[in-house]
């Protein structure tokens, strides 16, 4: 069983390093493992009828709907504004910018569920903004690079979406669970910048006319309640919903989507444009994860049947690991998967292994859902392959080396943030423990 468990990995590496989409090669494996290996080409066919299930089950269709919900509210600008009013509420305070550039983000995640929507939308607005009054431009990218990580937190979140689909755990409980760790990261944030503002006096040096610019702009507080407004409405409905038990996750989903449509109709930005790229966004990134999520279905199938996730499950806990040594190996192998692949794709791969045993030795479903999470978070901002390096890169054009250099202080935050759940596991589980 052993051999058959590296031989899979093996096979499985030497697939993705050949440059094949993940959703094709871990769905090519387990196609060849159940027709060569387990030799029964009728489970194929089960594999079709679980296919369709999966795809119009109710958690399953939440995921387009949170989407279209994300890429309205993203395509129509509505998020540049939310930042700019923010910004211009907390110019009183030492780095405004940078700290509404993570209350935005915080904001935003909460209907976008995204942490390379969420970067590439906000760094459009926030980098440019902070580089014309004279933030350090590492300090800004770096900045805007980790606090797009707050999408796949603060719920709705397409990953723990993933992660409860893939685990069978209740998704709105996993939302619930990372709603704490989403809050404290951003606190963490915010209270690094405010000491490296006292500490590094060359982050911040204004330029004169930046000042004079912002002395002679003036915005009533009817235009910020009507940009701010409507987006803090819609969070309230989805959360409400959510942890009320009125409506069901898909339900809420559902919800989302529509307000956020007559959101942008009643503030007159609704365009062709918007339009033509909002539904583009939401059926090419659909149809990526149901790919992912078909290719995930066989290759688990292939894994059940042969048995290697129990084996391994049976293996472990008869030799009696300290479960802690062993819940660092496996965040260890979620970072650096990371570093290569989207968390996504890492759920798929991992998941099946390791969350029996886990499980198995008293670790709580949520709290593991939230903390693997927030792994798979630094995995995004760290080198050579962090997803959202490469989307500020693109969206904003700045050097590589110049954001790595401004998101090594938040994947510090970010370790610690997890460290904090170790200690303090209400952090997670609280919040799900007081649903109705």
């Amino acid at each position: 069983m052993v051999g058959m468990l590296i031989g899979v990995f093996v096979v499985l590496l030497i697939v993705l390093f050949l440059g094949t989409p993940i959703s094709l090669g871990i769905g090519f494996l387990g196609v060849a493992g159940i027709t060569l290996i387990l030799n029964k080409p009728v489970l194929l066919d089960q594999i079709c009828t679980t296919a369709y299930n999966q795809c119009t089950s109710p958690t399953t269709i939440m995921i387009p709907l949170f989407i279209i919900m994300a890429e309205f509210l993203a395509n129509s600008n509505i998020a540049g504004d939310l930042y700019d009013v923010i910004a211009r509420r907390l110019k009183k305070l030492p780095c405004n910018l940078g700290i509404a550039s993570v209350i935005s983000s915080a904001i935003f995640a909460a209907v976008c569920g995204s942490a390379p929507a969420t970067a590439a939308t906000l760094g459009r607005i926030s980098i440019p903004a902070m580089q014309k009054r004279g933030y350090d431009l590492s300090f800004a990218a770096g900045t805007q690079a980790a606090g797009g990580n707050l999408g796949i937190l603060i719920p709705p979140s397409v990953n723990l979406i993933i992660f409860g689909l893939v685990t069978e755990t209740n998704v709105v409980s996993l939302f619930m669970a990372g709603v704490g760790p989403g809050i404290l990261i951003a606190i963490m944030m915010i209270a690094y910048m405010l000491i490296r503002n006292k500490v590094d006096k060359k982050m911040i040096v204004p330029p004169p006319a930046a000042a004079v610019e912002e002395e002679n702009k003036k915005y009533s507080v009817k235009f910020d309640l009507i940009t701010v407004l409507p987006m803090v409405i819609l969070i309230l409905l989805i959360f409400g919903t959510l942890y009320s038990g009125i409506c069901t996750a898909t339900e809420s989903a559902a919800i989302g989507a529509i307000c956020a449509v007559v959101i942008v109709l009643i503030q007159k930005r609704m365009t062709k444009e918007c339009l033509k790229k909002s539904f583009l966004g939401a059926a090419s990134n659909s149809c990526m994860i149901w790919f992912l999520m078909f290719g995930g279905l066989v290759f688990a199938q292939f894994l059940t049947v042969q048995g290697l996730p129990q084996a391994l499950s049976t293996t472990i806990i008869e030799a009696d690991p300290n479960k802690w040594v062993l819940f660092i190996v496996v965040m260890i192998i979620f970072l650096v998967l990371g570093c290569f692949m989207e968390p996504l794709s890492i759920m798929y791969i991992v998941l099946p292994f390791t969350y029996p045993f886990l499980t198995q030795m008293g670790f709580d479903p949520l709290w593991l859902g939230a903390v693997i999470t927030i792994n798979c978070a630094i995995g995004m901002i760290t080198p050579p392959v962090g997803m959202n390096l490469f989307v500020m890169k693109g969206a904003v054009g700045i050097p590589m080396g110049t954001i790595i250099k401004g998101v090594i202080p938040y994947i510090v935050i970010f370790a610690l943030a997890i460290l904090l759940c170790c200690f303090f596991p209400g952090i997670c589980t609280w919040l799900p423990g007081t649903m109705a």
